[in-house]
């Protein structure tokens, strides 16, 4: 049963086209409408299969009739009637959306029934597409929408693996790590851009095969990792191994490689991926601490040697001065050679106090002294010692201000410097050695250690050597910065001068050019006045007949010490330990005590209350080859009167028996016994 809407005013045609209906083979239910308002209504109340519209209404006329009944209902098939044959009509009514069109006086049963049943078909494919068109557009829209969800979640994932590698980059900067893979099929190595910028490549540059990389290592490391790879890749094992390798531009750098061999499916190498470790700073600080350890040993070494050898040293110096006291009328050669041996013995003694200082670096006493003095027993060192090719110049002006300083220490900067001009001169060339007398008008503070302004004796040392880059200049005072290769340098020497010259209360400048040389100028606050004159000795000064116990283990310093004090009127006892003083004291009381601090059995520290029980009121004076501010402090703390330090003159051994005495000689410069 199809449902028929027909629109139509004409009374006689819609019963015309009622009886066409009747005959039909498929049964029409036909609902008739005169005007355009009453089918309008219709199709509010009821569906229908198919409308049959007259273009001519009283209240509608031509298409607009259609547009309205289409508005009402758009899946309605229409099929248009008409009294007029016009084809332009007929085109713009089914452009409009009528399913077909009919010419009235043309319509025959099987033309309308045909008309009509193609109407609905039509429309019906029509829905159908549309529906399925929506359905679609509807899919594409949601698959668009699970399209951009899922883009945005890439783009969110990419963003996400671009900031981990970012980060994973930065870390291998700042780790200074670069990864590789080697195709051992091809023979091709593949480096990130950090493994490039390690061994100096630009981005891209690194040709790519394994001899490229072989070439990079230094030659004396080149057949130790081969052989560490080619053990890799025999057992299928890891690769790991450290060399040197010459960067593009130049640098000595260590590289620790590691790599992890992936296998076939018979088992056969296919391709190595890995890591190249910069641990060129992990090396530095392993010298470094090498070094520590080897200075650390040296300083305990120098301890003991220096105790020894001033037990040695101190008889020789005690003898040298006390044979003129004895054989007053020795002719002028035999003086000479007492005074050669007095230098010599004081020289060495300097240089046990030199090696104590440079071992545990401990502050020595300031004195006012000479330059000029001491610049001159440096050129005669470095004359003995500098290849012939460096010529030494100097310039120093026969009178000029003294400085409060430490002989030790200066000797010490000044031969540094020397010997690292030395070392900067490897073809020859000139060392000069200058001294002046400048005034520094403001504070300066373009020099390592900034300095006030007053009046300073400036020393230079230059040299016409092969300069210090721009780069390296601000760095050559670092502890341990040096540009010798790996075993010849600590990098302690500038930091010790640098040191020295601060606790001096100066400051030191720096200038060099490469390929010209470089000039240190060390600035000295000056003294206030010239240098001390050595105490002179009354040789009848008389030891007012004092007794005087001297307590020692070496027998050569008992029996000197007791010649010297003896010659001064002194009545002396020895003891060669604190159990033998003890036993002295207890059976002939004495004035003072002279007694040796590092003995074996019972040292001087522990025979020092036991001889207070006896005579508590008793001169104890300290003596040691060895003195540091722990035992000065010590020495004091504990009861002692005095302290001398070995060797030591006639005038501070008898200085030492004063009463007033705290310490004879310079403070301490060495570390504890």
């Amino acid at each position: 049963m199809m449902h028929l809407l027909l629109v139509e005013d004409n009374l006689a045609e819609a019963r015309f086209l009622q009886e066409l209906l009747k005959g039909a083979s498929r049964s029409f239910q036909l609902v008739h409408k005169q005007r355009l308002g009453e089918a309008l209504a219709a199709l509010k109340s009821q569906a229908f299969s198919v409308a049959l519209l007259d273009l001519s209404l009283p209240d509608s006329q031509g298409l607009n009739s259609l547009d309205g009944l289409m508005e009402q209902a758009p899946d309605l098939p229409i099929v248009v009637l008409t009294n007029t044959q016009d084809d332009r009509l007929a085109l713009e009514a089914v452009q409009h959306g009528a399913q077909d069109y009919l010419y009235k006086r043309e319509v025959q049963q099987d033309i309308l029934v045909r008309s009509l049943r193609y109407a609905i078909e039509r429309k019906q494919a029509a829905v159908s597409l549309r529906i399925a068109k929506e359905i679609l557009e509807q899919r594409v829209r949601e698959r668009t929408i699970e399209l951009e969800k899922t883009n945005q979640l890439l783009q969110q994932e990419v963003l996400e693996r671009q900031r981990i590698q970012d980060r994973l980059e930065l870390a291998q900067r700042v780790g200074k790590i670069g990864t590789f893979e080697w195709d051992l099929t091809s023979d091709r190595m593949d480096w990130s851009k950090e493994l490039e910028a390690l061994y100096g490549f630009s981005p891209g540059d690194f040709p790519g095969t394994v001899s490229d990389w072989l070439h990079r290592i230094h030659p004396e490391d080149l057949a130790s990792t081969q052989a560490d790879l080619q053990r890799s890749l025999d057992q299928t094992h890891r690769f790991n191994s450290e060399f040197r390798i010459h960067t593009l531009n130049h640098q000595l750098r260590w590289i620790e490689a590691k790599g992890d061999i992936f296998t076939r499916a018979d088992g056969h190498p296919q391709s190595m991926i890995g890591v190249h470790i910069d641990i060129t700073d992990k090396k530095q600080l392993e010298a470094q601490f090498l070094h520590a350890q080897r200075l650390e040993s040296l300083g305990t070494l120098a301890s003991g040697i220096a105790h020894d050898l001033n037990n040695i040293l101190t008889p020789i110096l005690a003898v040298v001065q006390i044979l003129p006291l004895k054989l007053p009328n020795l002719d002028a050669q035999t003086q000479q050679f007492l005074q050669l041996l007095d230098d010599s013995a004081r020289r060495g003694a300097d240089l046990v106090k030199q090696i104590l200082a440079f071992g545990r670096g401990v502050e020595g006493k300031q004195m006012s002294l000479s330059i000029k003095h001491l610049l001159a027993e440096v050129e005669k060192m470095i004359q003995q010692t500098l290849p012939k090719s460096i010529q030494v110049c100097t310039e120093v002006p026969t009178h000029l201000a003294t400085v409060s300083a430490d002989a030790t220490q200066l000797h010490q900067v000044f031969m540094n410097l020397c010997v690292n001009a030395r070392d900067a001169m490897p073809q020859g060339g000139t060392l000069t050695l200058k001294a002046e007398e400048v005034w520094v008008n403001e504070v300066k503070n373009s020099s390592v250690i900034p300095a006030q302004a007053g009046p300073y004796v400036q020393v230079t040392i230059a040299d016409t050597g092969i300069g210090i880059p721009p780069e390296q200049l601000h760095r050559i005072f670092d502890p341990f910065f040096t540009t010798k290769p790996l075993g010849q340098g600590t990098g302690l020497g500038l930091s010790a001068v640098l040191g020295i010259i601060k606790r001096h209360g100066g400051f030191i400048e720096v200038t060099s050019r490469p390929g010209s040389g470089s000039q240190f100028m060390i600035f000295l606050p000056t003294g206030q006045g010239p240098e001390p004159e050595a105490p002179s000795l009354d040789p009848a000064a008389s030891g007012a007949q004092s007794w005087v116990l001297v307590v020692d283990d070496e027998s050569a310093i008992c029996e000197i010490t007791k010649a010297t004090l003896e010659a001064h009127h002194y009545q002396v006892l020895t003891a060669k330990s604190g159990v033998e003083a003890r036993d002295v004291l207890q059976h002939h009381p004495v004035d003072k005590v002279l007694m040796d601090i590092m003995m074996p059995a019972s040292d001087g520290l522990i025979t020092l209350p036991l001889l207070r029980q006896i005579q508590p009121n008793l001169h104890i004076v300290a003596m040691s080859g060895l003195s540091s501010a722990d035992l000065n402090s010590q020495v004091e703390q504990l009861g002692f009167d005095g302290f001398l330090a070995k060797p030591f003159t006639i005038s501070e051994l008898l200085q030492a028996l004063e009463p007033t005495s705290i310490c004879s000689r310079s403070s301490p410069t060495a570390s504890t016994p």
